[in-house]
């Protein structure tokens, strides 16, 4: 998208002309078959015993739940059915890492070195997370900041919750509404997006937050 304006300086009567504003579309990486159907039933199952309302204000109508995150303020102890999962995912997360050291060459970051864990997210009907970046240097934000972020869908057994991603000027860029299970999503984690209600259904995501070396 390309706008064009002329601007005027204050102190001299001529203009600077043929400025232009240039806003790419953000970067996505996407694949397929990031799990195996094993994994995101035990991930769905966990959360549906064990997940808690979601503290974020923009995240109603959602349970969540929280593996191997090393920055938590509360920690579980892994039991059996935890520990089962685990070397899946961290095998997952350090490959979805190369992929993003090697895809994102035009982000606000230098490099991703590592992860917050593994988040179980469950949306409810007419659960949602409205538009935000997963970066944040608000006092409430996630620590350390968040560089980029992965989705991986765990079922496609609902209707809505579309990822709407937004380009520098807050308009809608790319609508990522292809519901293929196990499938991935990645992008930086200066990116603003939002997660549409879902009209039907329960979602479930496994997300994964990259902590990194910002710019």
């Amino acid at each position: 998208m390309i706008f064009w304006m002329t601007m005027t300086s204050p102190s001299r009567s001529s203009s600077m002309e043929s400025v232009k504003t240039l806003n790419p579309l953000p970067t996505l990486i996407k694949g397929k078959k990031a799990i195996s159907e094993q994994v995101a039933t035990s991930l769905m199952s966990l959360v549906d015993e064990r997940g808690k309302t979601s503290e974020w204000y923009s995240n109603p109508k959602c349970l969540e739940y929280q593996l191997a995150n090393p920055f938590a303020l509360v920690r579980g102890d892994n039991d059996s059915r935890i520990i089962s999962v685990l070397p899946d995912l961290f095998n997952l997360a350090e490959s979805i890492m190369r992929h993003i050291n090697w895809g994102f060459k035009n982000s606000a970051f230098d490099i991703a070195t590592g992860y917050h864990g593994f988040w179980i997210l469950k949306y409810l009907e007419n659960g949602q997370f409205e538009q935000h970046c997963d970066w944040d240097s608000g006092p409430n934000g996630i620590r350390p900041p968040i560089v980029a972020t992965a989705s991986i869908l765990l079922n496609n057994e609902f209707e809505g919750g579309e990822i709407i991603i937004y380009d520098a000027n807050g308009d809608e860029a790319i609508r990522d509404d292809l519901k293929e299970k196990y499938a991935v999503t990645v992008w930086d984690g200066h990116t603003q997006h939002k997660v549409l209600p879902v009209t039907k259904g329960t979602r479930y995501a496994l997300i994964i937050h990259y902590t990194g070396i910002s710019k």
